[in-house]
């Protein structure tokens, strides 16, 4: 019997999600929600972009074709609904229903689902510090932040950087900005070793 699969978040699992339930029951209606339109991107490709050996974000949310992973594309490709700019405020699961937030005007929408994946990928820890939210103060999380960082940094509005966290993306982003722009970057990292979790102490020195 088909039924209507509703999926929050569509930047990595999301979409995997979407296209095999597809393939399994092509009878039923899938539809993904994000909170931008940027959708289908490899987020591990984001230090690259940064760094301009990626000239594009359009590159990061591209098929091995050179198809652009967008609404157009996952309608008519995949016969998914893509549902951008709004925000996922609370999931009702006595009456099936997700409450949705336009992020554009603040109007509020249910949507009624038979199943719901939740796809929202992992949050960076933020230290809870002074000054986290002023300007030139950015978490790199998504293509978005990514898109912001290189605009500063191609305006010359970077003159140097700190990065906290010598985790894989990290380092990525230090050698982003040292390597093309030439800005003086420090890391700074709790722990007494870089990629901690992922090497040995041994490894990482």
């Amino acid at each position: 019997m088909p039924q209507h699969v509703v999926i929050i978040g569509a930047v990595a699992l999301g979409p995997k999600v979407g296209c095999r339930f597809k393939r399994l029951e092509p009878e039923s209606k899938v539809t993904m929600i994000d909170q931008t339109d940027l959708l289908s991107y490899g987020g591990c490709g984001i230090p690259y972009f940064v760094s301009g050996d990626i000239s594009s974000p359009d590159e990061l949310q591209s098929t091995s074709f050179h198809m652009l992973r967008d609404k157009q594309f996952f309608k008519e490709a995949k016969d998914i609904d893509v549902i951008t700019k709004k925000r996922a405020l609370q999931i009702q699961r006595d009456k099936k229903v997700v409450v949705l937030q336009d992020l554009g005007t603040g109007n509020r929408e249910e949507l009624a689902y038979d199943q719901l994946v939740i796809a929202t990928g992992s949050t960076p820890a933020v230290p809870q510090i002074q000054g986290r939210d002023l300007q030139g103060v950015y978490v790199v999380a998504s293509l978005d932040d990514a898109i912001k960082i290189r605009n500063d940094v191609a305006t010359g509005k970077v003159g140097n950087a700190v990065i906290i966290g010598a985790g894989a993306i990290g380092l990525e982003m230090a050698e982003a900005m040292t390597d093309l722009w030439g800005i003086e970057t420090t890391g700074v990292e709790i722990t007494n070793q870089i990629l901690p979790g992922l090497v040995s102490k041994n490894l990482a020195t």
